[in-house]
């Protein structure tokens, strides 16, 4: 049996001749579910993304510490883990470098950056202990040609940072007096 065009259009736009196509009540529904779908969603996502920018920040911190150290063994110089912006803190993000001179601080003319990290996210705050070489109005972290932290006056310098966000979650850099930097939860260090 042969059909005619006119049959075949008749019957590709559907059977006695209804249209193809969503009806309103199914597009409504499909948005509201579209939307529920979103409202738990969103939430999580954005928690996800603070929790990765703090273990961001954390994993950052302790590749710094661990690039100061291994680059004072290897050159046998102090070198020193410090903020960018003294005003701001850690907050500002930090940079590795070695003191040449060895005058205990960075001289951009003579000393090379080995290291730097950008600011933190707005999210992020970085609490350490008072009395630690870490705090203060002149923070820093120095490593000694062996591989020690070492506090400017020469005594050993191990200290603790810890890091959080609003989620909350945060996180403890702990750098120990043999050298050893490692991260971990709080309470469970």
């Amino acid at each position: 049996m042969m059909l005619n065009f006119r049959t075949r259009q008749h019957l590709s736009a559907g059977l006695c001749g209804r249209q193809v196509g969503f009806t309103l009540i199914e597009l409504l529904v499909t948005i509201a579910i579209a939307t529920l779908l979103m409202m738990v969603a969103v939430p999580s996502f954005v928690a996800f993304q603070r929790n990765a920018q703090l273990s961001d920040a954390v994993s950052n911190f302790v590749a710094a510490a661990n690039a100061a150290r291994a680059n004072a063994m290897k050159l046998g110089l102090n070198t020193y883990v410090v903020p960018n912006s003294t005003t701001t803190g850690w907050s500002s993000g930090w940079m590795v470098y070695a003191d040449a001179n060895w005058n205990e601080a960075y001289d951009a003319a003579s000393e090379e950056v080995i290291l730097r990290h950008e600011a933190l996210s707005a999210d992020i705050t970085v609490t350490i202990p008072s009395g630690s070489s870490l705090a203060g109005s002149d923070p820093y972290l120095m490593f000694n040609g062996s591989g020690y932290p070492r506090l400017k006056t020469g005594a050993f310098g191990g200290a603790t940072m810890t890091m959080s966000n609003i989620s909350p979650r945060s996180s403890s850099i702990i750098i120990d007096p043999a050298g050893r930097v490692r991260s971990c939860k709080p309470g469970l260090c």
